[in-house]
């Protein structure tokens, strides 16, 4: 008799094991449908995203030629300083000298137009960013990343999107020739950051920062100084308080220490610093100068392999940058060390 329940239970705890990797199986074949699911979903908004910039692009350069053929508008020269290395050039704008009858008609048509072109890819940016942005206190963390790296504790910070980094991709190249390549992600090399901007304007050109920031370890991949989203410029007079980057001048030594500053606090990140193979390059803006607009500083392990058949653009090894003004300011951060692993 007890020979046959111990069958029995036998039997039993088998059926359950069988059941159970049954239902594991099953659970497993419900979420790859599902993350396929979020993919396409994700590509089929950033599709209609392209599209409807395109759609209107065209819409407003017709427009524009109207304008030109109009004279409301003409082609100036304006100065303009490339606030990543401090140099003054002159670009070719558009600048409106009539708002004259057709004119004044022209440019109302042009700017209900952009308005309408950027409601619409927000709104379709908003559900690309609620498919793929991470939870609320995972952003969290991300945020108290940067507001530690720029010991502000008090910085306010938005969630813009969730993309690929700026500077950093790894594939295969599937086409070259004179004009560049084309290339392709590949399967294990896909990497995604948060983007945040801060709010407070740093510089008289009502600039700010905006940082990356590597969804897998919360890492700051990346700073940069840009106009806030959705405004090219401000007037010349509306952040003077904030003061320019360049001036009042920092000594070289000071400079340096500005740089050093901010790479000892992400220790966990910069490791790599303290390799005694990988030197440090000065690269100043200008080599002649006594007090360089621009003051850069570079890490890069040359030693390190991609798997073959790979190429990563646009640098092609492990780096940390960091670039600070001749006033002493932030100007850019870069650090993809991280990324490569």
């Amino acid at each position: 008799m007890s020979k046959k329940i111990l069958i029995i239970a036998g039997i039993a705890i088998l059926l359950t094991l069988i059941f159970g990797v049954f239902v594991l199986l099953q659970i497993n074949n419900l979420r790859k449908p599902q993350v396929s699911s979020l993919e396409a979903q994700a590509k089929a908004i950033q599709n209609q995203i392209q599209q409807i910039d395109s759609e209107y692009r065209q819409k407003m350069n017709e427009i524009t030629d109207k304008q030109k053929q109009n004279n409301c508008i003409e082609s100036k020269d304006v100065e303009m300083i490339k606030t990543l290395t401090g140099e003054k050039q002159t670009e070719k704008q558009w600048s409106i000298v009539s708002m004259e009858g057709i004119c004044g008609d022209l440019f109302n048509q042009n700017e209900a137009l952009a308005k309408e072109r950027s409601y619409k890819t927000s709104q379709l940016q908003t559900q690309m960013d609620l498919l793929t942005a991470r939870t609320a206190s995972d952003r969290e963390k991300a945020m108290t990343a940067i507001r530690t790296f720029m010991v502000k504790p008090d910085l306010e910070l938005v969630y813009t999107g969730t993309r690929h980094p700026s500077n950093f991709n790894v594939g295969v190249v599937v086409n070259r020739d004179e004009g560049g390549y084309t290339m392709e992600g590949f399967s294990g090399w896909e990497r995604r950051v948060e983007v945040y901007q801060q709010t407070e304007y740093i510089n008289d050109r009502c600039e700010v920062y905006e940082y990356e920031v590597d969804v897998r370890n919360n890492q700051i991949v990346e700073i940069h100084v840009r106009y806030p989203d959705g405004l090219a410029g401000m007037s010349s007079g509306k952040c003077t308080s904030y003061g320019s980057m360049e001036v009042p001048l920092k000594t070289k030594d000071e400079i340096e220490k500005v740089a050093f500053a901010y790479l000892s606090r992400d220790l966990e990140h910069t490791k790599f610093l303290i390799r005694s193979d990988i030197k440090p390059e000065y690269l100043p803006s200008k080599t002649i100068a006594k007090n360089p607009a621009m003051n850069e500083w570079r890490w890069e392990d040359k030693s390190y392999k991609l798997p073959e058949g790979l190429t990563s653009d646009p640098f092609p090894y492990p780096m940390i940058r960091i670039i600070i003004s001749s006033g002493g300011k932030l100007v850019y951060y870069l650090n993809t060390t991280e990324l490569f692993n």
